[in-house]
């Protein structure tokens, strides 16, 4: 295997296995029991390995002549959308998650925390001394700590909405905030384009890699495995003598496989010098030698 087609395999790998990890992280999130986690991470990974099967599987299908290759084409799509929504929703979410967490911990916020506890405190404490008050008959004096009770009150109603403030700005500006500035842009939308070009980056060029990769596989695999040199006149069975060289190396091609098990006439006329009359000769000879026979609207190998 050469050096490009291991960079290029090691490539798919990464990226797949990240879109992987993407989808199935914000799957699980979502249910709080640890069944339906099971559950939502097991349905996760059942999509995405059909992302990536569907669409070499469904171009086989089709090179065979099934006509369930074409679902599987259709379908290939949609499991890519959900894919990419799903990484930006990921990343959109661990973003929140990382931006409140920093917020949580800077000095201001830490600050406005402790002015608000001190505030419960005394809030506490005022409750509590106009209860004694109230129940020892001094009505006067508990009437004016209930003011000073409904000053602190106000201020905790601030210091909560203070808060509150900060957390929002966190969830607004991120690490676009300095493009944004530069591009005289919304950092909430910029940030949300950043990570909508990032998903489809990882599962398009994820996708296209495997592709390349399963390609170069193959076509290695057939140029270590050349085909057998044309049988004598002599060994050539009777049904296959009268054929052209072009059309016996054409028999051979089809007796060998490489269309399949179950090669398609049109298919191979419209990749073959001289079409459909050069190919239909080719198949009522190998019919004729027991080599391809019938089945239903095609043709299929003869297992020997």
């Amino acid at each position: 295997m050469k050096l490009w087609q291991s960079l290029t395999g090691i490539a798919a790998l990464i990226f797949c296995g990240t879109s992987l990890a993407f989808t199935v992280q914000l799957w699980v999130s979502m249910p709080a029991d640890l069944g339906g986690q099971l559950v939502a991470g097991a349905t996760a990974v059942a999509l995405e390995l059909c992302k990536f099967s569907f669409a070499p599987l469904g171009l086989w299908l089709c090179s065979q002549g099934q006509k369930n290759g074409y679902a599987l084409l259709c379908l290939w799509p949609l499991l890519v959308v959900i894919s990419i929504v799903a990484t930006v929703g990921f990343l959109a979410t661990h973003s929140e998650e990382q931006q409140q967490r920093s917020a949580r911990n800077s000095q201001e916020y830490r600050a406005l925390q402790q002015q608000l506890n001190s505030l419960q405190q005394q809030i506490n404490t005022l409750n509590g001394l106009i209860n004694i008050d109230a129940n020892n008959g001094y009505r006067q004096r508990a009437l004016n700590t209930a003011a000073q009770l409904s000053t602190l009150e106000t201020e905790r109603t601030q210091l909560i909405e203070k808060l509150s403030t900060i957390g929002q700005t966190a969830n607004t500006h991120s690490a676009f905030n300095s493009l944004a500035n530069t591009l005289n842009a919304d950092p909430a939308r910029l940030q949300h384009i950043g990570f909508l070009a990032l998903a489809i980056i990882t599962d398009i060029v994820g996708l296209v890699a495997l592709l390349a990769f399963n390609a170069a596989a193959t076509v290695g695999k057939r140029v270590s495995q050349p085909f057998q040199q044309p049988e004598t006149a002599e060994q050539q069975p009777e049904h296959t003598s009268n054929l052209s060289k072009e059309q016996q190396l054409l028999a051979q091609r089809i007796c060998a496989g490489e269309f399949g098990n179950r090669p398609v006439l049109r298919n191979i006329s419209n990749s073959i010098t001289g079409g459909y009359r050069t190919v239909k000769p080719v198949f009522d000879a190998l019919q004729q030698a027991g080599a391809l026979t019938r089945n239903g609207q095609g043709f299929a190998l003869v297992q020997r």
